[in-house]
């Protein structure tokens, strides 16, 4: 009696988002997600299912047959895991729109000889600019008042809700919510082997071109989860002010202080890198915080 092949089924990571990778596990099905390439497709200016079909049954079959290369998988989080990443993002998108907004009336303001105002859409400042600006400049700014106030309404409990989900000690000026946010994109700690796979997820490794004797290596690759990148960045100037031990910076302290801008930045990266490591180590209890001479806060 000939037993039957087992079916595996392969897509992009998409719109469609993992709501079919659980669907078919739970019917028994074997099922891969896939960062989206589109790559070969622009190179060539054709894309259309046929295609898409066609390349990916290609890597499939190439990765069911020992080609780990072949597939770029996604990590799939579970559904607790999904749902504190959705809400992590939308806290995001909210203060991003803000931010949009924002800018738009100030640009207005700008435009119409009256100077940068700092958030001011808020009460005590509107009610300042009220007094200032001619009644038609008045009632445009007003018509984006009401959608600010209504955002900054939305994101002070998100931003709670955030803050409430960070659990234990954590470096001081790490912030509890860009831990619980950073925590919300890597899944889990302990999916990644080495620092060069957890340096990765962030895309702060280095770019290479090498080939025999000759090696190059340029700048990050930023192939990472752009959402990593910022949060650990944001980290970063925090840790310089408030953690000047921690060795890390130490190491480049004197590029720190100095006034070249470029190393400045070069210095961040590289600090935003081993600090992305070390947290992993930390995490995985592969280090303790004195190692690091890390002041560590909470509990």
């Amino acid at each position: 009696m000939e037993q039957a092949e087992e079916v595996v089924v392969v897509y992009e990571a998409g719109p469609l988002g993992y709501v079919l990778y659980r669907a078919l596990k739970a019917r028994g099905v074997k099922c891969y997600v896939c960062a989206p390439d589109s790559g070969e497709q622009q190179r060539k200016r054709r894309k259309n299912n046929a295609i898409d079909t066609r390349n990916l049954t290609s890597k499939l079959f190439n990765y069911l047959n020992g080609n780990e290369g072949a597939l770029q998988l996604v990590r799939v989080p579970t559904e607790t895991q999904e749902q504190a990443r959705l809400a992590s993002r939308q806290h995001d998108q909210l203060v991003e729109d803000r931010k949009r907004l924002g800018a738009k009336g100030n640009a207005l303001l700008l435009s119409q000889g009256f100077g940068s105002w700092k958030n001011w859409w808020r009460p005590k400042a509107f009610s300042r600019l009220s007094q200032l600006v001619p009644e038609w400049l008045k009632e445009m700014l007003q018509s984006w008042v009401d959608l600010l106030r209504g955002l900054d309404e939305k994101i002070r409990p998100a931003k709670a809700a955030l803050a409430k989900r960070c659990r234990g000690p954590r470096p001081k000026g790490a912030g509890a919510i860009s831990l619980v946010q950073l925590q919300s994109e890597v899944l889990d700690w302990g999916l990644y082997p080495n620092r060069r796979k957890i340096g990765c997820l962030a895309g702060m490794v280095p770019s290479e071109w090498s080939t025999g004797d000759n090696q190059w290596r340029g700048s990050i690759t930023k192939v990472g989860v752009p959402a990593i990148r910022r949060i650990i960045t944001e980290m970063v100037w925090r840790m310089i002010l408030f953690q000047p031990q921690y060795k890390a910076v130490q190491k480049w302290q004197e590029v720190l202080r100095g006034t070249n801008r470029a190393l400045k930045k070069k210095a961040v990266v590289a600090i935003g890198r081993q600090l992305m490591v070390d947290l992993w180590r930390l995490q995985t209890g592969r280090v303790n915080a004195q190692e690091l001479n890390l002041v560590m806060i909470g509990g």
